[in-house]
């Protein structure tokens, strides 16, 4: 068996930048522990797996599998699947159910990649001095917690911390067994961004992801209602780095316009 398999650079619009996703094309339904046994040799923080429905050329269903596990959720796997189906299989837009029947968009604007992703609230919550030490500040930062992706938000006071932040991995694991990634963010300092993050997953194998999508609909709500924007730039200030625009255009609805570079095509031979 041949399966067409992809790297592909999400959110930047150069190669060896943004957050590679592998991206396979299947054309039969594969096992779960196959899928995931690709997932490990690529070795990359998420590879989506996309087949198109038999009656339907701009609909997929899409897989997300780490190193590790199966997640339900991917952002920036998503962008890297939506620049296959549009630009390599030149389709004019893209329909994509996920497995847990969450309904994604995405086309063609000009020389980007338009996505709709769903918005997601917080709560605040306490993580605990353990947490706060593990992830390397203290415990006056503020935390809120957006129980649908098991996901920690946690604002620090300037670019300076945020940039020079090195978690205790292991520790961080230890720390708690219900948050899954822990965003790290704040205000920006400069008229080119409104905020910057970094993104810290070592609970699903990703020790820090260098771009991530689906955190974007945790942090475009907060943002949002912190800044009193519904238009905003972001960067995640990873080694890697990347960047989107986002504009929030319901109370659930938010658009992602960014870019992706494919740099890898091959066959994968099982």
């Amino acid at each position: 068996m041949n399966i067409k398999t992809f790297i592909i650079d999400a959110f930047t619009d150069k190669a060896f930048r943004g957050n590679p996703a592998g991206v396979c094309l299947l054309d039969n339904t594969l096992p779960e522990a196959i899928m995931q046994d690709i997932a490990g040799e690529l070795n990359l923080s998420e590879t989506a797996f996309l087949m198109p429905y038999p009656k339907d050329e701009t609909r997929y269903s899409i897989r997300y599998f780490t190193p590790t596990v199966e997640i339900p959720f991917c952002g920036h796997a998503t962008l890297a699947s939506a620049k296959l189906v549009l630009e390599v299989l030149h389709k004019n837009e893209v329909h994509f159910t996920t497995a847990h029947d969450l309904q994604l968009f995405a086309s063609i604007v000009d020389d980007n990649i338009l996505m709709k992703f769903p918005l997601y609230d917080t709560t605040g919550y306490e993580p605990g001095e353990e947490f706060y030490r593990a992830l390397g500040i203290n415990n006056t930062s503020q935390a809120y917690f957006a129980k649908e992706l098991d996901m920690l938000l946690v604002e620090v006071a300037g670019k300076h911390t945020l940039l020079n932040l090195k978690p205790d991995f292991n520790e961080l694991i230890k720390a708690s067994d219900q948050i899954k990634e822990v965003v790290v963010t704040t205000k920006s300092d400069d008229e080119n961004y409104d905020f910057y993050s970094r993104c810290f997953c070592p609970w699903i194998g990703i020790n820090e992801d260098p771009v991530t999508g689906a955190a974007h609909s945790v942090l475009a709500r907060y943002w949002g209602d912190r800044l009193g924007k519904t238009e905003m730039k972001a960067y995640q200030a990873s080694k890697r780095g990347g960047y989107m625009h986002l504009k929030i255009t319901s109370n659930d609805t938010l658009e992602v316009l960014s870019q992706a570079h494919v740099v890898l095509e091959g066959l994968i031979r099982i």
